[in-house]
């Protein structure tokens, strides 16, 4: 009788113990009543779509929203205004607001080249044979220009002489000067190159892809172009268990757009209709655009020597300096 006194006695203990445990010195984290995803006009916001679509964040939040950026001025006001929790948008972007002081973090890099010199001249095979030449490139300051610029200055090409820049206000302007015959010459991210170039077999007009922008960075710096990645904006930073999520998710949805062009597209097609992307449009897009998951502290190096090269143009180009070590994501 006294050993089974013990044993219940230790029961009681062990289950005291145990309720402690998980009901007050260690409190399980309670789930968010919503998640604000941000995405681009562009496929880097397939996966965020196909995450809200299939409620992949469903562990941690109640509900999940998505809403699309259409330019910097409207990116500028979602960070600033702490409208969004994860965002999309391209490195040099994310580090110039990090060093104005705003409360984000660089989670990962995802897309490695974007952008392409469209043109129906066929006598175009390096930017040199640009010189004395007009060409069109949108969002000036922005990560088109910054990396033209380099490209440019780092293959002696001076950007004030040697050639003429004219800026678009977007990529839809852009497109309509080569597609008018206006321009001849036009710089154009992913998915507006494909579009273009669709448009243009329809019009019995032959674009191509004339320079891939990835490639002509190559020839002066070693490593790869680290356009854009997806960052943790505000309050969320404090939440490392969401944030563990959402980069678990996030990789997961690119593998599946990869291996699902076509549904990709599709989703693709549904949350980017107003800017008159089709699924055809996105999935061929796709191909066009390199695509590599990888976590920030690991593309850090490649980000830095990135940032090292457009601070050779401009300072501007990533808010003055080199963001620290803080900047970066690490698991």
């Amino acid at each position: 009788m006294k050993a089974w006194k013990i044993i219940v006695a230790g029961f009681l203990s062990f289950s005291m113990v145990l309720f402690s445990c998980t009901g007050n010195n260690i409190p399980v984290p309670s789930k968010l009543d919503r998640i604000r995803l941000v995405g681009t006009i562009g496929p880097m916001s397939i996966p965020l779509a196909y995450m809200k679509e299939h409620h992949r964040l469903a562990s941690i939040a109640n509900e999940t929203t998505l809403e699309i950026w259409a330019n910097p001025t409207q990116l500028q006001a979602i960070i600033t205004g702490g409208q969004g929790d994860f965002i999309s948008l391209p490195t040099n972007s994310a580090a110039i607001f990090y060093n104005k002081g705003v409360s984000l973090q660089l989670l990962d890099c995802s897309i490695w080249n974007i952008l392409y010199l469209v043109t129906s001249d066929t006598t175009i095979n390096s930017i040199k044979d640009l010189k004395n030449k007009k060409v069109v490139v949108p969002y000036q300051g922005a990560v088109p220009d910054a990396l033209f610029q380099v490209i440019l200055k780092q293959q002696g090409i001076n950007s004030s002489s040697d050639i003429e820049i004219i800026y678009a206000t977007d990529p839809v302007q852009g497109s309509q000067l080569l597609l008018s015959g206006k321009e001849k010459y036009v710089l154009l991210s992913e998915p507006a190159a494909t579009s273009v170039i669709l448009r243009g077999q329809s019009s019995s007009s032959s674009f191509t892809r004339a320079l891939n922008m990835q490639t002509e960075y190559a020839k002066s710096v070693a490593g790869g172009t680290p356009i854009a990645g997806t960052v943790a904006l505000g309050p969320i930073k404090n939440r490392p268990d969401v944030i563990k999520t959402f980069v678990s998710e996030y990789r997961k949805a690119v593998q599946w757009m990869l291996k699902n062009p076509v549904a990709a597209g599709e989703i693709g097609a549904r949350i980017l209709a107003e800017q008159g992307f089709t699924s055809e449009v996105l999935t061929q897009s796709m191909q066009n655009i390199n695509w590599d998951f990888v976590l920030a502290a690991s593309a850090q190096p490649d980000i830095e020597k990135f940032f090292n090269a457009l601070m050779q143009v401009s300072p501007n180009f990533i808010g003055g300096k080199l963001p620290d070590d803080g900047f970066y994501y690490k698991e």
